[in-house]
């Protein structure tokens, strides 16, 4: 039986360092952090200072160093997984939203949402997957977007298909990269009011920006400077 005062994500104690040329760069030193079921978690911090970083440790996109700390998702070690689970955890458990959206320019607004369900290790069925994807697109207001290409969209109709297509497994944890960052501010403040409707309904929400005002929207601030927790709020 899952325990209810557990975190549904943490990480312990992480480290990453990246090469640059000769020389290794340390990005986090450290970090430890816990995520609750239900609760909106901002990380605050400016350009450099690890919170892209951590976030993609945490979604599995990226491995920690070597003896680098751990991520656990419901009590379990993520990189200590098979690739084949690791590969399930990321498509699943978790969904991602990026600043600059990442939709494939050659599909549809319909099958850029769909497309994670295709992939390997999805445990949803195709049929299940089609209505999820037309009912979130219909909860996004773009229903009457369904065929029309990534070029011909507005920035706040590119960020609300991506996040439709975060959604599209059901995840437990979404995981937004300053998701506001590459659109005015109130189409941001419109994919903001998205977000905060996503929770009120119960989503798990991690999110990364350096604005304060934004970060306010959130239940829990924690501020990262230099890849050192300095704060949480």
């Amino acid at each position: 039986m899952n325990n209810p005062t557990a975190p549904i994500l943490e990480c312990i104690d992480l480290k990453k360092t990246y090469k640059l040329g000769r020389a290794n760069v340390p990005v986090l030193h450290g970090a430890s952090l816990q995520f609750h079921e239900a609760q909106w978690t901002t990380i605050l911090g400016s350009s450099g200072s690890g919170k892209s970083t951590l976030l993609h440790l945490l979604g599995g996109l990226d491995r920690p160093d070597a003896n680098g700390g751990k991520v656990l998702f419901r009590g379990e070690s993520v990189w200590e997984k098979s690739n084949k689970q690791i590969n399930c955890y990321r498509n699943n458990d978790i969904g991602f939203v990026f600043q600059f959206y990442h939709l494939l320019p050659e599909l549809t607004v319909f099958e850029n949402t769909i497309l994670p369900s295709m992939l390997g290790g999805s445990i949803t069925s195709k049929k299940d997957a089609v209505d999820r994807a037309k009912e979130l697109l219909e909860q996004f207001g773009l229903t009457h977007r369904l065929k029309h290409r990534p070029r011909e969209l507005s920035g706040g109709e590119r960020q609300r298909v991506a996040i439709a297509r975060a959604l599209v497994n059901n995840p437990s944890v979404l995981l937004a990269d300053e998701p506001t960052g590459n659109l005015d501010e109130d189409t941001g403040n419109e994919i903001l009011d998205v977000l905060c409707d996503l929770h009120r309904s119960g989503l798990t929400l991690v999110m990364v920006t350096h604005n304060f005002e934004i970060a306010g929207r959130g239940d829990v601030v924690v501020k990262l400077k230099g890849g050192h927790i300095v704060a949480a709020t």
